[in-house]
């Protein structure tokens, strides 16, 4: 098993279109997601991941991040910084990329609009010496023979740019003889690695020299909270939120059969800061049994201190169990998260609140 894993691992550093890690609670990395997202709650918000896959491989994927932004409301505006790390396969590949984002907030009656963009600097790094290649086994001695495979670079590095749209409103929907009022909703689209959308090579994305680069990526993503009215008799909070996205990466984003696509969509429900979830994932919308698919359960907390002005931490877990493919063999995708954000009257430039002639929707939750 570990040689084949080595092989396949192998393989893809060569010749495979290389692709985006997706994280299960892509709330809890938000700038990640949308850039647009940057500086949404007032104050300053530090947030980091770590995502485990494929536990029972040697050295399968493992993807770290960490994030701080602050919102600047006296100019409209959120400022954040990115570190993200992630490597795989025995031949530890690694690819860190850093990045700074900035989002302007335009403040309207009941909804905002929030326009993100990022720059980033990436480097890949990886030991050829642990690669095993098929030319260096024998049936019956393994791995014996000198490869006639010559690496040219162990590490390389380019720029990367992203830009994304967000759009947060509240409604009331009649359902009946109920009335769901102050819905928060949100709905976003972003554009990932915009110098390949244009055909732009930045700068060496390959470790032989390869005129590859990182495919675009459009994600699209959209969500609810609900506030269950008819169910809080003693004013607790009680809510529902369902949520969608889906992540298209490849070289034509519109011809969809010819990309990778992830679809993942379910609900959450939460109780008083406390939250448990169930989302469905699949390359279609639909489950079918030629394809790989995994049921992500989340549950977290939201944990508020005793004077509102100091800040709060969110933590969340989360599991992917795999029902077909590799993933029952290979074992499932744990996902730790935390985000704390700090008082809301942190900022450097000042509260915007006197000049606002509209005063911003304020971020509830998970967005």
């Amino acid at each position: 098993m570990k040689v084949i894993f080595t092989i396949i691992f192998g393989l893809f550093l060569i010749q495979a279109v290389a692709q985006d890690p997706s994280f299960s609670q892509f709330y809890a990395n938000r700038i990640y997601l949308n850039p647009a997202f940057t500086g949404v709650e007032r104050g300053v918000s530090v947030a980091g991941v770590s995502r485990l896959q494929w536990v029972n491989v040697d050295h399968g994927f493992r993807t770290y991040g960490f994030t701080v932004e602050i919102q600047e409301p006296f100019i409209r505006s959120g400022i954040g910084l990115s570190l993200f790390r992630n490597t795989q396969g025995l031949a530890q590949l690694n690819s860190t990329s850093i990045g700074l984002s900035y989002s302007y907030l335009i403040p309207m009656d009941g909804h905002n609009i929030h326009l993100g963009v990022e720059a980033q600097w990436n480097q890949r790094s990886v030991d050829w010496d642990q690669v095993v290649f098929s030319d260096q086994l024998d049936a019956v001695n393994g791995n014996v023979y000198s490869t006639s495979f010559v690496p040219i670079l162990e590490e390389t590095s380019f720029t990367d740019f992203n830009m994304g749209i967000l759009w947060r409103f509240n409604s009331t929907v009649k359902l009946g003889k109920k009335k769901y009022k102050d819905i928060r909703n949100s709905i976003g689209l972003s554009m990932h690695h915009l110098p390949a959308l244009f055909g732009t090579n930045t700068g060496g994305e390959s470790l032989q020299n390869l005129p590859t680069q990182v495919m675009p990526r459009l994600t699209f993503h959209a969500g609810s909270m609900i506030p269950l009215t008819f169910f809080n008799s003693t004013k607790k909070e009680i809510m529902i939120s369902p949520n969608i996205k889906v992540d298209v990466q490849g070289d034509a984003l519109l011809q969809f059969r010819e990309n990778l696509q992830v679809f993942t969509y379910g609900a959450y429900f939460l109780y008083e800061g406390f939250y448990v979830g169930a989302l469905y994932q699949n390359k279609n919308i639909f489950s079918h049994h030629r394809n790989t698919n995994a049921w992500i359960l989340a549950v977290g907390a939201y944990i508020d201190s005793e004077k509102q002005t100091d800040g709060k931490l969110f933590v969340g877990f989360s599991y992917d169990a795999n029902t077909t493919g590799v993933g029952p063999e290979a074992g499932g995708v744990y996902e730790i998260s935390f985000r704390w954000t700090g008082s809301p009257k942190v900022s450097i430039l000042g509260d915007g609140n006197r000049k606002r002639s509209r005063r911003a929707l304020d971020c509830y939750r998970f967005f």
